[in-house]
């Protein structure tokens, strides 16, 4: 294993109870095992209303996008509560971001407005309005079969016949942005982007291109009928009109970063949600859920009776819409030792879908396979096992989700940082089989609000949030606290024959996989000077526990058998002791 996963105890397995195997600091309170700390989602959603009602008062500004009023109202807030905890030390981490603001947005075909034609983000716009131009199709032998030529991926996909033409191109294989460099490259005039299954695009083209033809977007339906009218013209020209005014600015903005007071600074334990939303629409489930789940995760941390062992913190991401800026510049900035500092994060981006799964980010590929090219760091499937373990615990269902770096955890993971997270879901289509786990509706969007003006705090769902928040704080807990030592026996009395043949099991848990431990018996009261009843060692297994038996005791060392004995076993950081009675028939 790594040393952060060592040092962090993040590995835990349903044997262990979910377990974590290290010894807390000497001075440590007693932590016997995990817990949630009684965090719900009800302490979520009521940071959630506050958050939208700040999205919904700033709605003629953007929202909660970045370098607006919104994104600034909902940054204090976030800062308040955590102040007001006590707990942590708050501060701002400015950076500055390329953004993009739009003006008209329009795509009229032979007069007919395309109603649900949309933007690109990073794409270019119009130099100035396409009027009167031929709206064509890439070369392809089999039209609407989703494949080929039709998807506008490369130069051999594109003809004379698309030079100085807007060009309809279907989603699919390869990016956005490769598809418009192409239809650029083609001679194109402006190319639309149609998805492939029901539902908004809400698309990018990645980093901007300066250069590059416009770029734009519409639904599958509308796409559809678009190219069939294109073909049943056959050559007579099918004329459009389209306008993408666009305007790109380098704006100051900021990350919140949270950290604890307390805990080892050289075993940090980060998690994250990005506050920024779409200027679209208030971004209530996007990302003001995971906002508001790791708000109530911070005052659950605050509300414990000890202070964390390892230092916990907390980043509140700008500027993830428009390219996972915020969450980039951070992991950017920091020295080498800064990043191997940090153990582990743990990423939340949309745990209120109203078509929800409960997902957690697949780091062993599982049930969805990781992408290629896509790095998973040592420690993250060990990450993950504390979500599905904790889900397992309670009898909840769950999915992986594509591990693919496509929220806030790519920094890290392309820096070795082991990583892990919760998703309810975004623009995949919910399979039958999802239905079956977790109720909802197939063969749509398991967010159909996503990046639109619905989506709103009423149409978050309150039961997604009621499990995930709990999952988060319980996984807060895990790598926030190292576990005490735990000594137990099988029996608390025994008699003298008894303990002559079988002997009392005592049982360490919370030890290091294959520490050694040193035991001693002591009888209470009745030791005799320089002697020691009984001594030995044991060995944790896998799991960190240690068993070993008490059995022959030296009856020389004791003033008499029967009476109260102690075992102590010296754990290194720690003695942790329990005890026994020998006498009557046990």
């Amino acid at each position: 294993m790594s040393r952060r996963i060592t040092h962090s105890a993040l590995a835990v397995t349903a044997a262990a109870s979910l377990g974590l195997a290290t010894a807390g600091p000497v001075l440590a309170a007693p932590i016997s095992e995990h817990t949630d700390m009684d965090v719900t989602g009800e302490a979520a959603l009521a940071h959630l209303q506050e958050l939208s009602d700040i999205s919904l008062a700033h709605a003629d500004e953007g929202h909660r996008a970045v370098g607006t009023p919104g994104y600034e109202a909902a940054s204090e807030y976030v800062e308040e509560v955590l102040e007001a905890s006590g707990k942590f030390d708050v501060t701002r981490d400015t950076f500055t971001v390329p953004t993009q603001t739009f003006g008209e947005v329009s795509f009229s075909v032979e007069g007919e407005a395309q109603e649900t034609f949309s933007t690109l983000s990073n794409a270019e716009g119009t130099d100035a309005p396409l009027t009167d131009t031929a709206v064509t199709l890439p070369t392809d032998d089999a039209y609407g079969d989703q494949a080929g030529g039709e998807l506008g991926c490369e130069a051999g996909d594109y003809s004379d016949t698309n030079a100085g033409t807007i060009v309809l191109v279907q989603r699919g294989v390869c990016a956005f942005g490769e598809k418009v460099t192409a239809a650029t490259e083609a001679g194109a005039a402006a190319v639309v982007i149609y998805n492939h299954s029901p539902g908004a695009l809400n698309g990018t083209v990645g980093d901007r291109v300066e250069g590059n033809i416009a770029g734009a977007s519409m639904e599958l339906a509308e796409g559809d009928a678009l190219r069939e009218q294109i073909l049943a013209a056959g050559d007579t020209p099918v004329l459009g009109d389209l306008t993408v005014e666009t305007t790109f600015e380098d704006i100051e903005t900021w990350n919140v970063i949270a950290e604890t007071k307390a805990g080892d600074p050289d075993d940090v334990q980060m998690m994250g949600a990005h506050l920024d939303g779409v200027a679209e629409g208030p971004g209530v489930n996007d990302n003001a859920s995971g906002v508001a789940g790791l708000l109530a995760v911070a005052e659950g941390l605050a509300a414990q009776p000890h202070d964390v062992d390892n230092q916990v913190r907390m980043g509140f991401w700008g500027a993830e819409e428009i390219g996972l800026v915020g969450s980039t510049e951070y992991v950017a900035s920091l020295s080498d030792e800064e990043k191997e500092r940090i153990s582990s994060y743990l990423n939340y981006d949309m745990i209120g879908s109203e078509n929800y799964v409960i997902g957690t980010l697949d780091s062993d590929g599982s049930d969805v396979p990781i992408p290629d090219g896509v790095n998973v760091p040592e420690g993250s499937v060990e990450l993950e096992e504390i979500f599905t373990g904790y889900f397992d615990s309670i009898g909840q269902p769950h999915v992986g989700t594509e591990f693919s770096g496509r929220s806030d955890y790519q920094a890290f993971i392309d820096n070795g940082i082991p990583v892990s997270g919760l998703f309810t879901g975004a623009d995949a289509i919910k399979t039958e089989e999802e239905v079956e786990l977790f109720g909802g509706t197939a063969g749509v969007q398991q967010d159909r609000n996503y990046h639109t003006i619905d989506d709103t705090y009423e149409n978050v769902d309150q039961e997604a949030m009621g499990i995930m928040v709990p999952a988060m704080a319980y996984a807060a807990h895990v790598v926030a606290y190292d576990l005490d030592p735990v000594a137990s026996v099988d029996r608390d009395r025994i008699s003298v024959k008894d303990l002559k043949k079988s002997g009392v099991e005592v049982t360490v848990t919370n030890l290091e996989p294959g520490q050694t431990v040193d035991w001693t018996l002591t009888a209470d009261g009745r030791t005799k000077p320089g002697k020691s009843p009984a001594s030995g060692t044991a060995t944790a297994d896998e799991s960190g526990t240690a068993t070993f038996t008490v059995k022959g005791i030296d009856p020389s060392a004791v003033r008499g058998l029967p009476g109260g004995y102690t075992v102590s076993v010296d754990t290194g950081d720690t003695a942790v002791e329990v005890g026994f009675t020998v006498g009557g028939k046990g």
